[in-house]
């Protein structure tokens, strides 16, 4: 550790924290209370160059060191007892070029800073539900998002990026490189800067939709049943659906996060009419507003952070004995605030080209994800219990229907099995990976080859 310390010592500039620092513990913090890592050492470069030089030493001196991003990890990944830390959280910056409709943006970058200055030009881009997740580590492991029936996953926005490679060297990800980031993280290097694509789009229809709890059961089985007969019908790509059950005032209720990425609010408004039809709304806070605007209310619906873990698994479809589970467990989720259990979709309508890419979920799916989380201690263990014996009942259905491609970032290391992750794309990793990282320099990062 002494060039590291001599290094630190000489560039000023770089903030860092051990454990005797009083900020050490604010610089620790993630979104999960529980996950109790604790590196040595935690250090927040701001430049390429400082990442270069951070990681020839590291390498060099086989000091074990771990990338963090937003810190949402459910797992407590981003950090490792007694590695250094590397917290990208200061590279945020974001250059937009909008005659290229590209922006380029920092490691660290959050994604609800992301939306705002895209805002400023009037352009979004592929964003997580979630808004204060680092959106860099969201999109390199696939990212699922509102937005995907329109423009694609997180991962098939990223063109381009300026990668630290095993060797500390500044690169420009070529296309070797640039098929393992889409998919495979930060396997091969630190990504200091995405280059990514953005859309113009200045206004959009969006809000929660807030079923009445009474009748919680017969809602979410009557919002389904509707909802699968109007993707046969025709679901307009624009339309963004995230349904989940919350502990809300009015009691526990299904509630509908709906997003129209369209400037056609007429057109939206029709849609919007459709599908609270499905249901006895009991509040709607659904209008015309902007994408960054919409990801700060969903945001106050997130707490900040919580005790807790997460379960989500990937099946072909919404079958009625899946449905039957979910009936059976979510109204029995414990009365916590921070509880949630929700469903993304990855619809059939969704561009989905896997071109250039390792991440293998292409075809039609959804991940059902349940969401044990308590803001005290005193309810972690009932709440974890819950949780379990949900996730138990799910894994007894049709094994036909399940999905071997687990969504990395929601999945304990445990259970991953990486074959199963990639299928035909796993020799496309395993053999780049032994190349551009042939000694696993990096092998603290999500993917583990």
């Amino acid at each position: 550790m002494d060039l590291l310390s001599k290094f630190l010592a000489e560039n000023s500039h770089i903030r860092f924290a051990d454990s005797d620092s009083p900020d050490f513990a604010d610089l620790r913090s993630a979104f999960v209370i529980n996950a109790t890592k604790k590196p040595s050492l935690i250090i927040r470069p701001r430049s390429a160059e400082d990442i270069s030089s951070l990681v020839s030493i590291l390498t060099a001196n086989d000091i074990p060191f771990t990338i963090r991003g937003g810190g949402h990890d459910m797992f407590g990944r981003s950090q490792v007892d007694d590695a250094v830390t590397i917290d990208m959280r200061e590279i945020c910056h974001v250059h937009v070029d909008q005659a290229l409709q590209t922006a380029r943006v920092g490691g660290g970058i959050i994604s609800m800073n992301l939306l705002k200055e895209l805002e400023k030009y009037q352009m979004v881009t592929p964003h997580p539900v979630t808004s204060t997740v680092g959106y860099v580590g969201w999109a390199i492991h696939g990212g699922y998002t509102l937005l995907s029936t329109k423009y694609g996953l997180g991962v098939d926005q990223i063109v381009g990026a300026t990668v630290v490679d095993a060797n500390g060297n500044i690169c420009e990800a070529d296309e070797k490189m640039l098929t393992v980031i889409r998919g495979g993280g930060g396997a091969v290097g630190v990504i200091v800067e995405a280059k990514i694509k953005i859309y113009p789009l200045d206004q959009v229809l969006a809000g929660a939709i807030i079923f009445q709890p009474s009748g919680l059961v017969t809602a979410f089985r009557d919002f389904n049943t509707n909802f699968q007969q109007a993707k046969q019908d025709g679901f307009p790509p624009e339309l963004g659906i995230y349904r989940f059950i919350m502990n809300g005032p009015m009691g526990k209720t299904l509630t509908v996060l709906f997003l129209w990425a369209s400037s056609d609010i007429e057109e939206g408004q029709k849609w919007l009419s459709t599908v609270s039809s499905w249901g006895p709304v009991g509040m709607s806070t659904v209008t015309p507003t902007t994408v960054a605007v919409f990801n700060e209310m969903t945001n106050s619906l997130v707490p900040s952070k919580v005790y807790g873990t997460i379960h989500a698994l990937p099946f072909r479809t919404l079958t009625p004995e899946l449905v039957d589970v979910i009936c059976k467990h979510a109204p029995l989720q414990p009365n916590h605030p921070e509880v949630l259990f929700g469903i993304h979709e990855l619809r059939a309508d969704a561009p989905m080209s896997s071109k250039g890419s390792v991440f293998n979920a292409r075809q039609a799916h959804v991940v059902i994800q349940i969401m044990p989380m308590t803001g005290s201690l005193e309810t972690l263990d009932e709440t974890i219990a819950w949780g379990q014996s949900f996730n138990d009942a799910l894994l007894e259905t049709d094994a036909a229907n399940r999905l071997p491609c687990s969504y990395i970032p929601l999945t304990p290391t445990k259970d991953l099995d990486f074959k199963g992750v990639y299928g035909g794309k796993y020799e496309t990793l395993r053999e780049i990976k032994a190349k551009l990282d042939p000694d696993n320099k990096f092998e603290y990062a999500l993917v583990q080859i």
